[in-house]
């Protein structure tokens, strides 16, 4: 009897303890900076061969530390499909902040023992071959004058560039982005126009009108795939459709403008493209009237680049100096 009161009041001790709080999951460390930027290179290209390939590293090493990253972090950031490697739901919102917070990294370790007029680090821009040699190549020099610490990677090709695939920082590309969620830097109102040689208007008569161009030859600029021959132009406003009779044409605008030199027919370029030859009287302006729809100069600049104290440099350097070449007289 005496052992079961003992036993009850023991029950009801126990029963009168707290229960104890369930012990918290400790936080995932912080990955390492190579592994997570790695991870970004990965989501960028669609696979670990070419995000390796770009690191210098064996395709098993950079699959191996994506895979301890993922251990480290407790969630599967990628997933497989049958043509391409893709984030999962979480591991696509966790590279996004990611990306977000190695760029002010990069901006607070760039601009450390730096004042914003002395930047620091490695330039990598896109320019198309016509624009980037004759008229970005000499500026970006002068750009280099000014900042001795930056290093330059020019990437010159008239193929639109992915930013978000390519190891570009920014574009100084003509017309407006259609990819959604660029950064987009305008640098100089632009149009293109209808040039020729003297020697070509010469020998084939200067038109007079939109209809004199049918029995032209037109030189073709083939960009993204489109078709360089159907010009959409405006004439005092209203909307033209020109097509010219084409024997030569190209995937690159430097080709075109030096055919359009050679007095082989009639190109279409942009304005700033042709400005010091129509200065020096090599090109002249067929139908002064007839232009493209506006075809800006702008600088798109990859996500989170916009922060860097170089690019706002660069953007306002290129902004002041194209200006003063697009309003020059020519």
């Amino acid at each position: 009897m005496g052992h079961c009161v003992n036993n009850k009041r023991h029950l009801s001790i126990v029963a009168l303890k707290p229960a104890l709080p369930p012990t918290a999951a400790a936080p995932p460390q912080a990955p390492e900076l190579p592994a997570l930027r790695l991870a970004l290179r990965v989501a960028d290209l669609g696979g670990v061969a070419a995000a390796a390939r770009e690191a210098n590293l064996l395709p098993a090493t950079a699959t191996a530390a994506i895979r301890r990253l993922e251990a480290q972090l407790g969630v599967k950031l990628f997933t497989r499909s049958s043509r391409a490697l893709r984030p999962t739901g979480e591991g696509e919102a966790f590279l996004a902040r990611s990306r977000e917070a190695l760029a002010l990294l990069d901006q607070a370790l760039g601009e450390l023992h730096a004042p914003l007029t002395q930047v620091r680090g490695s330039l990598r821009l896109g320019v198309s071959v016509d624009l980037g040699t004759q008229i970005i190549r000499p500026l970006l020099d002068e750009f280099l004058r000014l900042h001795p610490q930056l290093q330059l990677e020019l990437s010159v090709s008239d193929r639109v560039s992915d930013l978000a695939r390519e190891p570009i920082d920014a574009a100084v590309r003509y017309g407006e982005p259609t990819q959604p969620g660029q950064i987009v830097r305008n640098l100089l109102d632009n149009h293109a126009i209808l040039v020729a040689s003297p020697a070509y208007l010469r020998r084939a008569g200067l038109p007079r009108s939109v209809e004199d161009l049918a029995a032209h030859e037109g030189i073709g600029l083939r960009i993204a795939s489109r078709p360089g021959v159907q010009w959409r132009l405006f004439e005092r406003g209203q909307p033209v459709a020109v097509r010219l009779r084409q024997r030569r044409s190209a995937d690159n605008g430097l080709v075109a403008r030096q055919w359009a030199l050679d007095g082989h027919g009639i190109a279409l370029k942009a304005r700033l493209d042709v400005a010091a030859d129509l200065a020096a009287g090599r090109l002249q302006q067929v139908l002064p009237g007839v232009q493209s729809a506006p075809y800006p100069l702008v600088l798109v600049l990859a996500r989170g680049t916009h922060l860097s104290a170089r690019m706002r440099l660069l953007g306002d350097f290129l902004q002041a100096r194209l200006r003063a070449l697009g309003t020059a007289p020519t």
